[in-house]
């Protein structure tokens, strides 16, 4: 069954929280339903999921709620089966997930299983004339490309974190729906035992109100005592993108990103950080983010409140001696 104009949303949820990307993904959803005619609908899965359900009363047209003891913990093989039987049943003509973690992981799983269009780790989509078009990054990010998604739907699309608008969504009462969670446990290939949190020696950057985060564009490992007294003279501390922790010029403890850490701030300061993917999806629900780059064409610049586009070295100094 296809349910023409549909648009259906995977909630990511933790500790009863959801996660920003959902919010996002609605606000994107909630854009084409109107266009195309549709519901929007989200897709909660877990087990005794009471307060993310209550989150999403006022903000979708319809939630699907998966509930099942199996599926928490999360298990990426019964997440995607069951996602799958959702989809078959739902029909969408969207399906929209975040590029995470559980996005780049159970997408690839559900579009081969069902022989759909996966198209990943999108900055945008759109649709005129009931056409829809997808935008994303190629060549490292250098340029965009536009892709028009053919054939009959459900057609799936994951989106970067923190690359869509988060719009006011309040004001509807959404209709609850239990969908028949069967899962056979006997044909289960993997079994979660536990989840393993990642010790944090040293600095703690997730309980920082100010983060002073350096890049490739820093220069070098001797240029990061720069940043950390910077950090020092406003009450921060320092944290990194990708390629700093791979040169090993700073722990792996203080990397921000999908790969790392997720910080929140009041300030987080970008001082020569291109703004990959990778690293604003753990940065981007910051308070107050500035950037400074020499390259005005950063893809930083774009979830950045604040801009400056200059010698990252000299600036850094400037505002430390002020």
């Amino acid at each position: 069954m296809n349910t023409g104009g549909d648009i259906l949303v995977l909630a990511e949820h933790k500790n009863g929280e959801l996660d920003g990307i959902t919010f996002q993904l609605l606000s994107k959803g909630r854009e084409l339903a109107g266009k195309l005619g549709g519901q929007l609908k989200a897709l909660v899965l877990g087990n005794r999921t009471e307060a993310v359900t209550r989150a999403l009363d006022d903000v979708a047209d319809v939630v699907l709620l998966a509930d099942h003891s199996l599926l928490d913990p999360y298990n990426p093989e019964i997440y995607g089966n069951v996602v799958g039987e959702v989809l078959k049943n739902a029909g969408p003509s969207l399906f929209l997930i975040g590029h995470t973690f559980l996005g780049m992981e159970i997408g690839p799983a559900i579009a081969a299983r069902l022989g759909l269009t996966l198209v990943t780790n999108c900055v945008d989509v759109e649709t005129t004339d009931g056409v829809v078009t997808v935008t994303r990054p190629i060549f490292g990010g250098v340029s965009h490309a536009r892709l028009e998604l053919q054939g009959p739907g459900p057609h799936l699309v994951s989106l970067q974190k923190g690359r869509l608008p988060k719009k006011s969504l309040s004001g509807r009462k959404a209709d609850f729906v239990c969908v028949p969670v069967k899962i056979d446990e006997s044909s289960l290939r993997t079994r979660v035992i536990g989840a393993v949190e990642a010790s944090i020696a040293g600095i703690d950057i997730t309980r920082a109100d100010i983060v002073v985060a350096v890049g490739r564009g820093i220069g070098g490992k001797t240029n990061i005592q720069l940043a950390e007294e910077l950090a020092r003279a406003i009450g921060g501390v320092v944290a990194c993108s990708r390629p700093v922790a791979d040169f090993g010029w700073l722990p792996q403890e203080q990397l921000v990103g999908m790969s790392g850490r997720t910080v929140k701030p009041r300030v987080y300061l970008a001082c020569g950080i291109s703004g990959a993917s990778q690293h604003v999806a753990g940065m981007v629900e910051s308070q107050c983010i500035i950037a400074i780059n020499k390259d005005r064409s950063a893809p930083i610049f774009q979830v950045a409140h604040y801009g400056v586009v200059g010698d990252v070295l000299k600036i850094i100094s400037l505002i430390t001696l002020k």
